[in-house]
């Protein structure tokens, strides 16, 4: 897996190449900034709120839509270039 997560300029900022859980916790393998090997972790007393963010109004209003921004973002590249 690979999941990256870009600045409001479009510079990677962390690049996630595994989730998976730990013990008792949610590990989290990556990179920071690209440069900067990183295990971040989610423990127990974290995870109700990481749940509360994950399962927000606007996380799941962003889900039910991803469909239509799948292909919006795929039509757009397969445009031929206008002459």
């Amino acid at each position: 897996m690979k999941l990256t997560v870009i600045s409001d300029k479009g510079t990677p900022m962390v690049v996630v190449t595994k989730i998976a859980r730990k013990d008792d916790t949610i590990e989290i393998v990556g990179q920071l900034m690209g440069a900067w090997p990183t295990k971040m972790y989610i423990t127990t007393e974290e995870f109700g709120g990481f749940l509360r963010a994950v399962l927000s109004v606007s996380v799941i209003s962003y889900l039910i839509r991803y469909p239509f921004y799948y292909l919006k973002m795929k039509l757009k590249r397969e445009k031929p270039p206008a002459h």
